[in-house]
């Protein structure tokens, strides 16, 4: 067996027995391991952009893709005049390659952010209005049942060094819980098979949701945990299981999501010694390593569902920019592509056997070619599979 098919079946395995360890209560939908892609989609990409990372992800066998959503693009002027162009692209891209979509929603409208005088920019701002930015939210998950996942916010926790506010939400703990819980509720009442997604935390971050998690009605209003990793293959396993246990000591029972994991392919911000290359060939194979082993420690640490890097930043800015699996603007694929396409294929196909019942034809059909591929044989068709 050559030793990529053996890394499949590991991951196989793996995923096996995190099928089995689902929490109580979750539906299989949100606690299959499978594979997303973080595309970082926008509404200022025309349709042909978004069909073309749709597309790639779709060919990654990615399961579910995760995209920006701005409710300010969507309603510039009032919660009653809606411009669907930029949703309604994305709508059309997830019907045609057949994909879940995970909606990164955010963006209060300048004309209901509460943000303190000279303070840009505005939608980084809590709502002035909860019952106007409910509305807005409301006729979003309306129009949109494709996108059935919503994440609220991203990385709420953040703080900017240098100017003491959040990086992406000017808001503190308690007000990103208020937050929280008008726009999950708001998601529901537009389509009522929403399940909401928590922001992805980013460590330190403990004492923020302890905070977020004490208001009262908070742990009801979200249906999946989330946080964002990046950091060396030995410390995934820790972080993973950490933030598990920090959800839960607040009372939540549900799946954690990782929505963000990725490691650069620029060798000059391969940070880690052990995947660390010394030209471009060579730190392209770097990144395959990195994420063969990250995704690996991350669903075996319990991550139900793991977002990989799709592509490339649009520009020189820094660790991030290489952290695709797709080089972008110009989009061709690296090395790293096609170990993760090999894994997300071995996660479903073992996703499916885990779905067959165990004494039907079919299933002692598959195991009994899996035996003979082991042993190198070429299988023949059991005369009772194929009557």
């Amino acid at each position: 067996m050559s030793p990529l098919r053996r890394r499949l079946g590991a991951v196989a395995v793996l995923l096996a027995i995190a099928l089995l360890s689902a929490p109580a209560g979750a539906t299989a939908s949100e606690t299959t391991p499978r594979l997303g892609g973080h595309t970082m989609i926008g509404p200022q990409m025309d349709a042909g952009t978004v069909d073309t990372l749709f597309r790639a992800s779709h060919d990654a066998r990615l399961g579910i893709v995760r995209l920006d959503v701005l409710a300010a693009w969507l309603f510039p002027q009032s919660a009653d005049a809606p411009d669907w162009t930029s949703l309604d692209v994305v709508r059309a891209a997830a019907r045609r390659h057949h994909m879940q979509v995970l909606g990164l929603l955010s963006g209060v409208p300048v004309w209901n952010a509460r943000c303190p005088a000279g303070v840009e920019p505005f939608y980084r701002c809590p709502p002035a209005d909860d019952a106007q930015w409910a509305r807005v939210v409301e006729q979003i998950a309306a129009r949109a049942p494709e996108i059935r996942y919503w994440e609220i916010l991203n990385e709420a926790n953040l703080v900017n060094a240098d100017t003491g506010r959040g990086e992406y939400f000017f808001g503190d703990a308690v007000e990103y819980a208020r937050f929280l819980r008008v726009t999950s509720a708001a998601l529901k009442r537009g389509n009522p098979k929403a399940k909401v997604v928590f922001t992805g935390v980013l460590e330190p971050y403990k004492a923020w949701l302890a905070q977020v998690l004490d208001q009262p009605g908070t742990v009801r209003a979200f249906d999946i945990a989330n946080a964002h990793f990046r950091g060396g293959i030995g410390k995934l396993d820790d972080m993973a299981r950490a933030a598990r246990r920090a959800f839960r000591s607040h009372g939540f029972r549900g799946p954690l999501w990782v929505t963000e994991m990725g490691y650069p392919s620029d060798q000059y911000f391969q940070w880690d010694p052990h995947y660390a290359g010394i030209n471009p060939p060579t730190a392209q194979h770097q990144q395959a390593r990195y994420l063969h082993a990250a995704i690996r420690v991350l669903l075996r640490s319990g991550t139900r569902r793991l977002f990989v890097t799709l592509r490339d930043l649009d520009g020189p800015w820094g660790i991030f920019a290489s952290e695709g699996v797709v080089n972008w603007p110009v989009p061709t694929v690296k090395q790293s592509y096609y170990t993760v396409r090999g894994m997300a294929q071995g996660l479903i196909r073992a996703a499916r056997r885990a779905r067959a019942p165990r004494g039907s034809a079919r299933a002692r059909e598959r195991r009994r070619r899996a035996r003979a591929r082991r042993r190198g044989s070429a299988p023949r068709a059991s005369s009772r599979a194929s009557r």
